[in-house]
């Protein structure tokens, strides 16, 4: 969550004349519903089956930059997948500008209160940090572990990005 996948991935895209696909939207077009509403409904587990389906029929079709959910690597199934079919990356964004960027951000579930405020600094802070901790070791799976330089701009950092993929593929 705010580590930059969307931006890098509608970058990196571009610069490698793809379609650019986020999992989370691809998700609630197949579905109709809104991500929040599927976890409400069905449950994470239900959720986690459908992000599966999803991916893979994502993944059979031409090839194309896909930005996971920043939970969808908690399933080994996912990870194993991605890895066999495709270049899994990890992009490492500091602590601090993920924070910043989630801080941004009203719309996700996760970091509302129940009356849809955003929560306070501090409790968002520490979920972030839990959240990161938990997964790391997924994360610490793929093939590319990309850590974005501080004020370059996305389109640099997703050229960056690309030169490893490319050395990655060598």
């Amino acid at each position: 969550m705010g580590a930059g996948k969307s931006a890098h991935g509608r970058e990196l895209a571009s610069i490698m004349n793809m379609e650019f696909v986020d999992l989370d939207a691809a998700i609630r077009n197949i579905t109709g519903k809104k991500i929040s509403d599927i976890f409400k409904q069905y449950g994470e587990s239900e959720f986690r089956r459908i992000e599966l389906s999803t991916l893979e029929k994502l993944l059979s079709a031409n090839p194309q930059v896909i930005a996971l959910g920043g939970g969808a690597l908690q399933t080994e199934e996912v990870v194993a997948l991605v890895k066999n079919k495709s270049i899994l990356c990890f992009i490492d964004a500091p602590f601090d500008v993920i924070l910043s960027r989630v801080q941004k951000n009203n719309k996700r579930p996760l970091l509302l209160n129940e009356d849809g405020v955003l929560k306070p600094e501090s409790e968002i802070s520490s979920l972030i940090s839990s959240l990161f901790e938990k997964r790391l070791p997924s994360y610490l799976e793929a093939q590319i572990h990309y850590q974005p330089k501080a004020g370059l701009s996305v389109k640099k950092s997703a050229h960056l990005l690309y030169e490893k993929i490319l050395d990655h593929a060598r």
